[in-house]
């Protein structure tokens, strides 16, 4: 029942494919996880029916273990006894525990973006696919500056502040999309988005986001810009030469003023 997880894999995805296929026997259900390495709990997920919350008649607790560790608990409010359930309980422990490698293994530390090394093999599986659909590489505008004059602790607050800005934007955009941290102060974003005209005009909305948000901190006044640079996925181009074309139209982003978005015809 569980062997159907959206991608990117997620725990969210994980949890509400289990929601959606244990509805007829678990009635309501909680999902809590320790912080850390800590024995303090904190409440992840609720069932869209909050029963489990409301009322305490029928509640089950089953610890989440997996590869010898204790890492949090599910309370259900289920008929079902806890053997009845517990194979289910461990499968989705490991899927969880799982992800939760995952997680560390693809994500940027800094920002929690997914990483280069993620994002590349990602490409690399829509190669595959033969679909048409289009990266943009974002550069920060005049980055070493902020680690130069006012410290990397300065950097780091404005690359996870630009991290943040675009998620959100992201997440208003009708386009289905997957931001990581290409390296250092950039970032890549793959769409599917299969005509320049979209993608341009998405790519000033991300851009302008970025412009009019405040980077602001008790002791710096701060703003940030960046130069985006585009292009669409063709049948006939390989992976390499079509990341090679945003890389050169963010080039000339850069080179002719930056703060801007280019695509190039190739």
């Amino acid at each position: 029942m569980l062997n159907k997880i959206p991608e990117p894999f997620s725990v969210d995805g994980i949890i509400k494919t289990f929601e959606a296929n244990s509805k007829d026997f678990i009635k309501s259900f909680a999902v809590y996880f320790y912080k850390y390495d800590t024995k303090e709990a904190r409440l992840w997920y609720v069932s869209k029916n909050k029963l489990v919350i409301n009322k305490k008649e029928n509640n089950k607790e089953c610890s989440l273990y997996a590869r010898g560790s204790k890492f949090g608990y599910i309370i259900l409010n289920t008929n079902k006894n806890e053997d009845e359930i517990s194979i289910l309980i461990n499968y989705l422990s490991i899927l969880l525990y799982s992800e939760k490698l995952s997680f560390l293994a693809n994500r940027d530390k800094l920002t929690g973006l997914y990483n280069r090394g993620y994002i590349i093999k990602y490409l690399e599986e829509k190669e595959i696919s033969n679909e048409i659909y289009s990266i943009v590489i974002i550069d920060l505008d005049k980055f070493k500056h902020y680690n130069d004059t006012y410290g990397h602790n300065i950097g780091d607050y404005v690359l996870k502040l630009v991290s943040k800005v675009m998620k959100e934007k992201l997440k208003k955009l009708k386009y289905k999309s997957v931001l990581a941290r290409y390296g250092g102060e950039e970032f890549i974003i793959v769409f599917d988005i299969s005509n320049k005209n979209d993608l341009f005009n998405t790519m000033e909305m991300i851009r302008n986001s970025i412009l009019e948000t405040d980077f602001s901190t008790e002791e710096y006044s701060l703003k940030a810009t960046a130069s985006l640079g585009g292009a669409v996925k063709e049948k006939n181009i390989e992976l390499k030469t079509f990341i090679n074309n945003a890389d050169q139209a963010l080039y000339n982003a850069k080179k002719t003023g930056r703060n801007k978005s280019v695509i190039l015809d190739f």
